[in-house]
């Protein structure tokens, strides 16, 4: 089931906006299904409300802070949003860093690297470095066995050359920020143990160790007493 907004009136604008603020949440290209509502309550300039109520609920406020950023929180004050782990794994060492020019000891010749290799013992746990959905979980060629995870809608990580896949990590399985999703190994193009990790964000490779990945928002506790008065305003409509 799809999610069509346009037939009530929404812009492609304001379903964008949806989108991102619930995509944390929900997988829009399986979560969705018969019966499922959203409750949108907005102005001729923003949304203020976005109700999701489905297999789950998930209401969400604009709150605007003492500097004009603008964010969707939920009753509590606490954005969807996930802080990342800054490594997916307990390593011995950094193999290899994210280069635009580095010898591949296998193939004899130049090529890009744009991804870490994090050194460490078969069998060591490898972790999602954030909420969200299992997109692939497969054998991938060079990259052996891989899992691939959706974070929101800009961000996917990889994880590959692993010996082992966790029983429960499966394709479109939700997951959570540290939950194990496989093993270290040396599956596909290798020379030994070591996990190829790669942060992409839309859809373009980013250096894990240099990317200024998202933080986990909070309102301010001085503002929290008017926040939560303007929820309660909003869910009386």
């Amino acid at each position: 089931m799809s999610f069509d907004g346009t037939n009530a009136g929404l812009s492609h604008s304001d379903i964008e906006e949806i989108v991102d603020a619930l995509s944390w949440e929900i997988d829009f290209s399986s979560e969705l299904h018969k019966g499922d509502r959203f409750t949108i309550i907005k102005d001729n300039e923003n949304i203020h409300t976005i109700s999701f109520t489905g297999r789950k609920r998930i209401n969400l406020f604009l709150f605007e802070d003492e500097n004009f950023m603008k964010g969707f929180f939920d009753s509590r004050g606490k954005s969807l949003e996930q802080s990342f782990l800054r490594a997916p794994l307990r390593y011995d060492r950094i193999s290899s860093g994210f280069q635009l020019k580095r010898y591949h000891p296998i193939l004899k010749t130049y090529l890009p690297h744009r991804a870490v290799d994090y050194a460490a013992k078969t069998g060591t746990k490898v972790y999602s470095v954030a909420d969200g959905v299992i997109k692939k979980r497969q054998s991938m060629g060079p990259l052996g066995k891989a899992v691939i995870i959706q974070h929101g809608t800009n961000y996917e990580t990889v994880y590959a050359h692993l010996s082992r896949y966790y029983k429960y990590a499966k394709k479109g399985q939700m997951v959570k920020r540290g939950d194990v999703i496989g093993y270290v190994g040396s599956t596909g193009r290798s020379t030994g143990p070591h996990l190829h990790y790669e942060i992409r964000y839309k859809g373009k490779r980013r250096n894990p160790l240099t990317h200024k990945l998202p933080e986990e928002r909070k309102i301010d506790p001085k503002k929290l007493k008017d926040f939560k008065e303007r929820v309660r305003v909003l869910l009386s409509l």
